[in-house]
């Protein structure tokens, strides 16, 4: 499945991370997050169960949360965390970071949630 989104009735954004979130998708990544961004007080990733995920995603991810809070807007995840998601930020160790100052020092919704 390929990156896309969709609108719910509410307003409520929800981006379908397709299968891939890497260097190579980062571009399209990217537009589709500052888009729905700007369209949208609330956006959410639905990750696809088995999605390749590498340090460009997170960064993207981590960088739209922050924007979004900067914003008065969320950022948030639908679903479960993929494993691949899990797996990258155990490998950087960004769990060991997990309070973020976006979202008042509490636990980061990303980061914090590594297992």
């Amino acid at each position: 499945m390929a990156l896309s989104s969709s609108c719910r009735e509410n307003g409520e954004i929800i981006i379908n991370s397709g299968n891939r979130l890497t260097v190579e998708t980062a571009g399209d990544f990217l537009q589709l997050v500052r888009e729905t961004l700007d369209a949208s007080k609330s956006v959410a990733i639905e990750f696809e169960a088995v999605v390749e995920i590498d340090i460009t995603g997170v960064q993207i991810i981590c960088s739209a949360c922050k924007s979004a809070a900067a914003g008065g807007k969320s950022f948030s995840c639908q679903g479960p965390q993929p494993q691949g998601l899990a797996d990258i930020i155990n490998a950087y160790g960004a769990g060991h970071y997990a309070a973020c100052n976006y979202n008042n020092d509490s636990t980061c919704i990303w980061f914090g949630s590594a297992k």
